[in-house]
């Protein structure tokens, strides 16, 4: 727990000094990670406990430029509370291994209550391979849109699916569209489409 708590705060402090930018490609948040011992199982490879730990480690990343810290720290408080994850484990994620997680957030326009993160974990973008088309070698019968669709795609480990509550310390919940309101943060971040 304390060495988790310590992770927080280390993202806290990274936003802080370099915050994240919003891809304007795909309206997410990238963050590099790596793979440490502490994140592994017997089998060498990343805990799938991790992958939510992770997940949620990103979203500590955005804390500070959310502008919303004077809420945390009021009266009332504020509490984002993760009601539901689903995860696809697609690929392990290797000891050491560099990776990216790609985050966006989505609210759904009939009920203005939850936020939705997805997680997309995904290979590192400086360890892509880049293959020159000259040198890819293709089946018959592809066709040349087959042929360009897979050069330089990071490979996907997982994807971590969350639904999320905001709410105050007293139990009432704090509207997607009130953090909207707030936030110049969640304006630009949050789509208001269900992926």
């Amino acid at each position: 727990m304390l060495t988790f708590t310590l992770r927080i705060l280390n993202q806290i402090i990274q936003g802080t000094l370099n915050p994240p930018k919003i891809s304007i490609k795909n309206k997410a948040i990238n963050i590099p990670f790596r793979c440490w011992p502490i994140d592994l199982d017997a089998f060498l490879h990343m805990n799938n406990a991790n992958y939510l730990k992770n997940a949620e480690l990103a979203r500590w990343r955005t804390f500070p430029i959310k502008s919303l810290i004077s809420n945390f720290t009021s009266k009332e408080g504020m509490v984002f509370l993760a009601v539901e994850n689903k995860v696809q484990y697609l690929k392990p994620i290797g000891p050491f291994e560099r990776y990216n997680i790609s985050t966006s957030c989505y609210v759904n326009d009939k009920d203005d209550k939850w936020i939705y993160y997805r997680h997309v974990f995904e290979q590192h973008p400086l360890d892509v391979a880049v293959v020159p088309e000259k040198t890819m070698s293709f089946s018959k019968g592809s066709s040349s849109n087959d042929r360009l669709e897979n050069i330089n795609t990071p490979i996907k480990f997982a994807v971590v699916d969350v639904k999320a509550v905001v709410k105050q310390r007293n139990g009432m919940t704090i509207k997607p569209s009130i953090l909207i309101g707030k936030s110049d943060f969640y304006r630009k971040f949050i789509t208001a489409r269900l992926p």
